[in-house]
């Protein structure tokens, strides 16, 4: 009888880890079979896509464009892309990738290895070119209505040429445009490099803080900016529409290097009554630095060393000398000393 049941007790053993190896071989042929549906859904969309720009006038070109990345992913290659206008702006390049999870549908990885760039041509400019660096890459996020909601793009170098002419090279470059955390309404904005070289020395006073800028950042906040965004597709226009309904233009950091000038800024800007408004910030570092470039260049005017012992008192322990923004300018103490058309802009 013990016998019995130690024999029963093997075979009920051995049937438990063969029917969890069943049923897992049953779940991945059954996502096996939804990725290969999943697949042939995507390329049937992608061909639509190119039809339908096609039929709109655009170039859509390329050598070979291949769909895989079973079985944790949709990545869809493209050789020798071409596309744009037929007589402006347009990409052209070697290779680009396309990557989507299976589970997000609305989330694309964009990523552009070999030699691709911009052409951005078009009659009053007929050669102008941006080329993009082995490691580009971009991000695009979407809500079920198509509305783009999240932008990203990473350039681990690029330069950009007019007539064949070099006009300066970048390292380092990312740009994001996101809803920030917790406020759905909130658009972010942020960008920054390590360095941007120009090719040739700035004219007339501006030579004195020569060819190179960085690292520098630039982080900003639209308060109602996401559906502003989601209506236009265009961030200007966003920028207005938003400000027109009460929303604010908000920039909580700003830094500038180029060369002897380290600037720092902070402002907002809102409609008040129809008319723009905001309050700015202003500090510098490495103030002894401008001044011996510019006294170096001859340009240290009274004018100017008061304008920079100003900035610097007033940035001592983080601090930041204060100005009003308004539609024409930027005001200090009152009177304008900037002219700045914001109105032509927003």
């Amino acid at each position: 009888m013990a016998k019995r049941k130690l024999t029963e007790s093997s075979g009920s053993g051995i049937w438990v880890p063969a029917l969890i190896f069943m049923a897992v071989a049953g779940l991945f042929a059954v996502y096996s079979v939804l990725w290969l549906l999943g697949r042939g859904f995507l390329q049937s969309e992608i061909d639509k896509w190119i039809d339908d720009q096609r039929a709109q006038g655009l170039v859509v070109e390329y050598s070979g464009k291949e769909l895989g990345g079973y079985p944790f992913r949709f990545a869809l290659t493209v050789d020798d892309p071409v596309y744009g206008q037929p007589t402006g702006p347009k990409w052209q390049g070697q290779q680009l990738q396309f990557v989507m999870q299976p589970w997000d549908w609305y989330h694309v990885i964009i990523r552009a290895p070999g030699r691709n760039g911009f052409s951005l041509s078009n009659q009053e400019n007929e050669d102008a070119s941006l080329l993009l660096g082995p490691r580009s890459a971009g991000s695009l996020r979407w809500d079920n209505t198509g509305q783009i909601r999240q932008l990203s793009i990473a350039l681990d170098e690029a330069g950009l040429a007019v007539e064949g002419d070099p006009v300066g090279e970048l390292d380092a470059f990312e740009f994001h445009i996101r809803p920030a955390p917790g406020v759905p309404d909130m658009l972010q904005l942020e960008t920054h490099w390590q360095r941007i070289e120009l090719a040739e020395t700035p004219p007339d006073d501006l030579a004195l803080l020569g060819r190179t800028l960085g690292p520098s950042i630039l982080r900003a906040e639209l308060d109602g900016g996401v559906s502003a965004f989601s209506e236009t597709g265009d961030l200007a226009r966003a920028i207005e529409l938003a400000l027109s309904r009460g929303g604010e233009l908000l920039v909580p950091q700003l830094m500038l290097d180029w060369g002897p000038a380290s600037l720092g800024a902070r402002g907002d800007l809102s409609r008040q009554g129809g008319e723009l408004r905001g309050n700015a910030g202003v500090r510098i570092e490495r103030a002894d630095e401008l001044r011996a470039a510019l006294a170096t260049q001859g340009l240290l005017t009274e004018e100017a060393r008061l304008a920079i012992d100003g900035l610097e008192a007033a940035s001592t322990d983080g601090g930041f000398f204060p100005a009003t923004l308004r539609g024409d300018g930027i005001y200090f103490l009152g009177q304008k000393q900037v002219d700045l058309p914001l109105e032509d802009y927003f």
